[in-house]
């Protein structure tokens, strides 16, 4: 199917920026399934697929791999169903995450789009109005995307004490989220122990990100929330990454989490001398990387703030979600990330499934899988 003209202004938008859409009132029976976010696997650097230093001789957005992608969603109906409706993390475009082609593709008796909730998140929204007994339905986003490194070279010196934030900045990267909490009284002690109100932002930062290292222990699990994790001294790292920001964000420096497939880290936002933000990354699991990223990860949202259609409360990762009424169908919610082999180059590593439980399990059989991120 090609590209409509709906469509392509519906993935514009979602790198540009609308109000979200909401337009899906509560159901009577509804579900979700939140997605797993555990890794603290160390990464065995092989200076090709992934880097263990920031490269002197390159700079910017560099070294773009193209990556095919599927997100969707299946039914099947073993009785009458009405009013299905379902939806999942569609991802947008960011400076190291160019979406090349995009199309919708669904099967007769659904409708399907994809609908920003944010600058930073988009969803893909399946509804049908009524199934009869064996029907199948599938509806999918199918994109082409090219994901770079991130190599900015950043000098502390870009960015001076004083940080005007604006607004929307603010609401972005300040704020209180579900597990997340800058108020907490173990957050602060933290922040009084390890700082100077003199301090350059970015020195906080840092010093922020080395007492995460240092003090929460890796383990895996669910997550539980950042005063838990400063409490017991272990997380994964989702957990790492809040507590990272929850750090952040009491000191004033905007921060926000960065989803990837079973993955996060952290970004925060500091303006340099001519008042232009950037988010910078600072990965507290897994790599070792501060303010900068040196592999090819698909960004699924960043952020940890949404309010969702069929949810009345806030959140913090975008769920797989859906809602009937009548007979419980069979539901399958797909992802597939396929690197694409380009001229002179295989397409190398990291190649990943989403599985039943909504993670990402790694496969195929390149040589290198056993060096990069497997959880």
């Amino acid at each position: 199917m090609t590209l409509s003209r709906r469509n392509a202004l519906l993935a514009t938008a979602a790198v540009v920026g609308v109000a979200p859409h909401r337009f899906w009132s509560l159901p009577a029976v509804a579900e979700q399934r939140l997605p797993p976010v555990y890794s603290v696997t160390p990464v065995a650097f092989d200076g090709v697929w992934v880097w263990e230093n920031e490269p002197e001789n390159q700079k910017g957005i560099v070294d773009g791999r193209e990556f095919e992608l599927e997100v969707g969603v299946r039914w099947r109906s073993d009785g009458e169903v009405l009013n299905l409706k379902s939806s999942t993390v569609a991802p947008v475009a960011f400076p190291e995450q160019q979406v090349l082609d995009f199309r919708i593709e669904k099967s007769e008796g659904c409708d399907a789009q994809v609908v920003p909730l944010s600058n930073t998140v988009g969803q893909l929204q399946v509804s049908s109005p009524r199934l009869e007994r064996g029907q199948h339905v599938e509806a999918k986003a199918v994109y082409r995307l090219r994901i770079s490194r991130f190599c900015p070279h950043y000098d502390k010196s870009q960015f001076p004490i004083s940080q005007p934030i604006g607004q929307a900045i603010r609401q972005a990267g300040l704020g209180n989220s579900p597990g997340i909490r800058s108020d907490w009284d173990s957050v602060q002690r933290i922040v009084k122990a390890v700082t100077s109100k003199h301090e350059l932002p970015w020195d906080k930062a840092k010093r922020f990100y080395h007492w995460v290292w240092e003090n929460i222990e890796g383990k895996l699990g669910e997550y539980t929330s950042v005063r838990e994790a400063i409490d017991q001294k272990v997380g994964d790292c989702e957990e790492r990454a809040g507590v990272f920001i929850a750090l952040c964000r009491a000191a004033g420096i905007p921060a926000r989490l960065v989803w990837v497939p079973n993955h996060s880290w952290a970004e925060f936002c500091l303006l340099d001398h001519q008042g232009q933000p950037h988010w910078i990354p600072a990965h507290t699991a897994a790599y070792n990387w501060f303010g900068w990223t040196g592999a090819h990860e698909l960004v699924l949202q960043k952020g940890d703030r949404f309010r969702m259609p069929g949810k009345n409360s806030v959140v913090r990762l975008i769920s797989d979600w859906y809602s009937f009424r009548g007979r419980r169908p069979m539901i399958e919610f797909f992802g597939d990330l396929k690197p694409v082999a380009e001229t002179g180059r295989d397409a190398g590593p990291g190649r990943r499934r989403k599985t039943r439980q909504a993670g990402w399990e790694l496969v195929g059989n390149h040589p290198s899988n056993r060096r990069i991120r497997g959880e």
